[in-house]
């Protein structure tokens, strides 16, 4: 059986004290035929030269060295080098276990699918980044065939996370470079911009109810990748999914789509912005956001509470609503 080349493109910044067990777990995929393409994005932690020593013991892996510019031009650039026919996304302070890559493929392979996908585990952690939780999840195995069928379940697949991360999928170089999608430069969200970008040309997509991919979840109260100013990536999104439908000549799941960005990317925002002393006038003064918050049914206690205080802008409560959330947990 003829086994392809899978390029694996792992972008690094500044995860030294994770990467090694992110490469191990890489270099013991039971799928063999890969080339892992580091990217280091100007790191300064060791992280170069931990990849350095790694590539020595294995002709398979490669790096490269670039001034900073983010996880997404990072992908880019690992995007430019691979050779394989399909690619794979890792971040360097994730884990897998030895069967996903082969997982991944067999299913891709069963209909030649442009997408093929698994969930992935989170692996909950502490202020320094060691497992408390391991939460498992699972997708059920999935078949969506046709342009149409793929489109019409986009808000679906958005809904339970299948198209936001780049991890834990195969995706086909072919499609990526004869439409040019690429990752944009953003400071955070890059993830779900390549993959509606990268969706928008697929007429096939398979999910396997296997996973294997660990995702080491800092907590809430840690910065992470969030800015002050990520109101207006927010609204980029929303802005840039509407235009999308648009191109579809399909209706714009309003109501759907306003409960997904009040619940995964307002509500986390807004308590970035209460753990890290931001200013949070444009996030809930913004009209369009607004407009999110008030077309938003949440289905939670937190987030109905949240959405009561934004829109009557009892802000004072807000914050001690959102600090006393963020202590309990």
């Amino acid at each position: 059986m003829n086994h392809p080349l899978i390029s694996v493109v792992l972008p690094t910044f500044n995860v030294a004290q994770y990467l090694r067990q992110c490469l191990e777990s890489v270099a013991a995929q039971t799928y063999r035929n890969i080339e892992v393409i580091i990217i280091i994005d100007g790191a300064t932690d060791g992280s170069y030269e931990i990849a350095q020593a790694f590539c020595e013991q294995d002709d398979r892996f490669a790096v490269y060295w670039q001034e900073n510019a983010g996880s997404g031009p990072a992908r880019n650039a690992g995007v430019a080098r691979c050779k394989g026919e399909l690619v794979m996304f890792v971040d360097p302070d994730d884990w897998m276990e030895p069967e996903l890559l082969e997982k991944l493929y067999e299913a891709q392979q069963e209909g030649d699918y442009d997408l093929t996908a698994s969930t992935r585990i989170q692996a909950a952690c502490d202020l320094k980044g060691e497992v408390k939780r391991i939460i498992h999840k699972h997708f059920k195995d999935e078949i969506i065939d046709g342009q149409e069928s793929v489109r019409k379940a986009y808000m679906r697949m958005l809904r339970t996370a299948a198209v936001s991360a780049p991890t834990q999928k195969l995706y086909k170089t072919s499609i990526i470079r004869e439409n040019n999608v690429e990752f944009p430069p953003l400071k955070r969200s890059q993830d779900i911009v390549f993959n509606y970008r990268y969706y928008h040309h697929i007429r096939s997509l398979r999910l396997i109810s296997y996973s294997g991919y660990y995702y080491r979840a800092m907590p809430a109260t840690t910065a992470g990748k969030s800015h002050a100013d990520y109101y207006k990536t927010i609204l980029f999104l929303y802005r840039d999914l509407q235009a999308l439908y648009q191109s579809w000549n399909m209706t714009f799941p309003e109501k759907e789509m306003c409960d997904w960005f009040f619940r995964v990317r307002i509500y986390s925002n807004l308590q970035k912005a209460v753990a890290q002393k931001w200013d949070m006038t444009c996030l809930v003064e913004d009209p369009t956001l607004r407009h999110i918050v008030r077309s938003a049914t949440p289905a939670t206690f937190h987030l109905r509470i949240t959405r009561l205080l934004v829109l009557s802008r009892s802000y004072k409560l807000l914050k001690l609503f959102l600090k006393f959330i963020l202590l309990t947990k």
